[in-house]
């Protein structure tokens, strides 16, 4: 048993790994919301090769020759599934026109299967063969998923996505070598054999080589094909893949003023993942970077002399030259990711002007948001263009989580600010507008919330052709400043938007629209008025919360027949098709999985032949697998808030939850040694009542004393999320393998079946409970995870 325990958790860890690191290179080569299609693929593919396990029965006969066999087939599936994988044309972007793309995305999901189906069935075989010691193969299955999950992370920093794809490669080659300890020297020579033609075969060497195929509608293959365009550096991490670009083609100046008659400065990009773009500017002095002054992120620097500044979102260093050209007395730079900066402050520094030398200029490696949290107090923060100003426009990016643009992250940058001083806010225009309306929305709502007698008074706003800044302030801005925006705007020629004392005469003169909706719309958010707007307008544009984190979800359901009749043909571009895909993603997986749960019970004698206990243990088993993941994914939103760093926070809750609920499993052998199945049902209903006490006791704590837990150390911080999430991974580790050993000992050939069933309840748990934390929020999506608990413990006893 130890060899095949022991090659269990390798399997386990391929896989897990496996996941990630497709996550990692499709975002690179797609895009980031592709995360839920890849995980949806992968459960299902684990789910599918359970079932195929209770189909297939008569193999488990020679169980280890089996699984020595699917280990290396999975050890192949990985290189060649991801190798052809990017040769499919996928194009997500022309999904709206182009109906070919959806058989395209079809291939991709049975693609990505099918490694995972290997998976499954070596583990669903492995459990039912050793389902009285179910609570050993369940802890090496979660340690395995542990080590994988938090391996991967660590290694991106070291490893590209595809390089990572071998070494997953090679951990299922070593768990065949496990399985076949128990057979002749004949299947392990075979093992090593087709280990070392498989990485050969597609190394950097071989014929077969791997490579990420990135979409032709990202940035970096824009700018790669300009006239003499050349890749001067690139680094990788769990962050994000950095480009460097260099071309004299080169200019990146979003909005920039059509009134600036100067020469621009030559610049290099760094683009992260293919499309997220940071300019590095070549000076030799920051007036040299007069055209910064023509941009709408400018506004600020004018109503405030010699202010001290936060930038949040560093990059390349244009917002901290554009700061230091208007007299910024002191910046502090804040960034994430730490490889950007020893591009700039190292590689680039000549050419960057060494923008990150200056006296004036500090540099700090952090998470904005976290900053914001135990920063001091400043003149202006400027938080402008973060996301992709390429494909702003199409939706993509429905589904990403940001929490710097919550009412909670709003409200901590205010309160961040000194007497007077300014928070700017540059966003993207898009059409028809609600990216800045919704940012807008977000001001009045914080400024509502601090008691704000008019919130008029506290918020200027302009836009160009391309961009809108908004600014807010604590106090009231006074009549010098209003009268320093009326001359700035007319200087740069960018339409006013709103200003304390602003008039229908004073905007949309310059970049004029048939009419002023920005004006118009601004008037009815800064209303008593407002909550009727939200409702009426056709896009979400109510304020995102850190409960509810979907600050690019513009989606209103309600909204899409009127968007089809106003633009037939052409309603998709306007539908924020991001959402839709993930509910398409959703319905296909609950298609296939309703097919593929129900398929063994149509055709498989094993199971035929169990006349009770069927219904429960398809309800017991989904419910344990939706409440499993539905609790993981609500913690992995608030923990990001509490470590302030979403790598970390993301590897914390995974390895914790995987972790602990395999000690869970573990310490449980006392009971398993009992052979009365009394007591594994009374164990599991005391499991259930400790998940669900301490479940809500955690949601209380992170509700009521967020405030305090997020002022100690990083390192204490980890330290808070580990022992918060023990003891809930802990008892959530008990439900699963108790009712693998009752079925154990009263239908043991619904086992496979029911890992099936909890593989096809995380299918659907992976998509449809970010569905839910769009409508619901995170802390509501825990709550019916509870729930799913509480269900599965009063229908155990009947399975």
């Amino acid at each position: 048993m130890i060899s095949s325990a022991f090659a269990i958790f390798l399997i386990s860890a391929a896989a897990l790994g496996f996941q990630l690191v497709l996550v990692r290179a499709l975002a690179i080569g797609q895009w980031h919301h592709f995360s839920y299609f890849v995980i949806s693929t992968a459960l299902l593919g684990f789910g599918f090769g359970a079932t195929a396990a209770t189909i297939f029965s008569s193999v488990k006969k020679h169980y280890y020759k089996t699984q020595w066999l699917a280990a290396i087939c999975m050890g192949a599936a990985v290189p060649m599934v991801f190798y052809l994988s990017q040769k499919v044309p996928l194009q997500q972007i022309q999904l709206i026109w182009d109906r070919k793309q959806i058989l395209y995305l079809a291939i991709y999901y049975l693609l990505f299967s099918v490694p995972f189906l290997f998976a499954g069935s070596i583990v669903a075989m492995a459990f039912e063969r050793y389902s009285k010691k179910a609570h050993y193969m369940y802890f090496y299955n979660m340690t395995g998923s542990a080590l994988g999950s938090v391996g991967a992370v660590v290694l991106m920093y070291l490893f590209s996505p595809v390089q990572l794809v071998l070494v997953v490669s090679s951990i299922c080659f070593a768990s065949a070598i496990c399985f076949s300890v128990k057979l002749s020297s004949l299947p392990r020579t075979i093992t090593v054999f087709a280990a070392t033609a498989v990485i050969l075969l597609f190394s950097r060497f071989g014929p077969l080589k791997l490579e990420i195929n990135i979409s032709e509608n990202k940035s970096l293959v824009y700018y790669n094909n300009l006239p003499g365009a050349r890749n001067s550096g690139s680094a990788q991490s769990p962050l994000g893949q950095l480009n460097c670009i260099k071309a004299d083609a080169i200019r990146h100046f979003p909005g920039l003023s059509f009134a600036f008659k100067g020469e621009l400065p030559k610049q290099m990009l760094i683009i992260n993942d293919g499309d997220s773009i940071s300019a590095v500017n070549h000076f030799e002095d920051v007036n040299d970077l007069i055209c910064y002054d023509y941009m709408s992120s400018a506004l600020s620097y004018h109503l405030i002399e010699s202010p001290e500044v936060c930038i949040i979102g560093a990059g390349g260093g244009s917002d901290a030259a554009q700061a230091l050209m208007l007299k910024a007395d002191k910046i502090i730079a804040v960034e994430i990711n730490p490889q950007i900066i020893d591009m700039v402050a190292n590689k680039f520094n000549d050419f960057a002007g060494r923008i990150y030398e200056n006296d004036k200029v500090k540099i700090v490696i952090a998470d904005g948001r976290s900053f914001l949290q135990s920063c001091s107090a400043f003149d202006i923060i400027n938080i402008s263009l973060l996301d992709s100003f390429a494909v702003s426009a199409t939706g993509i990016y429905a589904l990403n989580e940001s929490n710097l643009y919550t009412i909670e992250a709003i409200s901590q940058a205010i309160d961040k600010l000194k007497p007077n001083g300014i928070l700017s806010v540059t966003r993207v225009l898009k059409t028809p507008p609600r990216d800045s309306l919704k940012m807008l929305a977000t001001f009045g709502e914080v400024l509502r919330k601090r008691k704000v007698t008019d919130i008029k008074e506290h918020i200027i706003m302009i836009r160009s052709w391309a961009t809108a800044t908004i600014l807010a302030s604590a106090e009231p801005f006074s009549q010098s400043q209003i009268a320093k925006t009326r001359q700035f705007a007319k200087r740069c020629r960018f339409d006013l938007v709103h200003l304390p004392d602003i008039n229908a005469e004073d905007v949309n003169i310059f970049h004029k629209l048939d009419k002023p909706v920005y004006y118009q719309y601004t008037e009815r958010i800064l209303s008593p008025d407002f909550k009727h707007f939200f409702s009426d307008y056709a896009y979400n544009i109510a304020p995102a919360t850190d409960d509810r984190p979907y600050y690019y979800d513009f989606f209103k359901c309600s909204s899409l027949p009127y968007i089809i009749r106003s633009v037939k043909g052409q309603w998709l571009v306007f539908s924020e098709w991001g959402y839709l895909i993930l509910v398409i993603t959703l319905l296909q997986a609950v298609l296939a999985s309703t097919i593929l749960i129900l398929l063994p019970i149509a055709i498989a004698k094993p199971i035929k032949n169990i006349t009770q206990g069927k219904l429960a243990t398809f309800g017991y088993f989904f419910l344990v697998g939706l409440g499993y993941m539905f609790l993981e994914m609500g913690f992995i939103a608030k923990m990001t808030l509490l470590i302030g760093h979403p790598v970390w926070a993301i590897a914390v809750t995974i390895l914790s939850f995987l972790l602990f609920s395999a000690f869970g499993a573990l310490t449980c052998k006392l009971i398993f040694s009992l052979k009365y199945s009394g007591w594994m049902v009374y164990s599991i209903y005391i499991a259930v009542a400790a998940i669900i006490v301490t479940g809500l006791l955690e949601i209380l704590a992170m509700r009521f004393f967020f405030s305090y837990m997020v002022q100690y150390s990083f390192t204490a911080r980890l330290v808070i999320s580990f022992l918060m999430i023990a003891p809930l991974a802990f008892f959530m580790g008990i439900p699963f393998p108790f009712a693998i050993k009752k079925l154990g000992l009263n239908s043991r050939p619904l086992i496979p079946w029911a890992l099936g069933i909890n593989g096809f309840a995380s299918v659907i748990a992976a998509v449809g409970g970010t569905l839910l934390a769009i409508s619901l929020g995170f802390t509501n999506v825990s709550i019916i995870a509870l729930g799913c608990y509480f269900l599965a413990g009063a229908i155990v006893k009947k399975i």
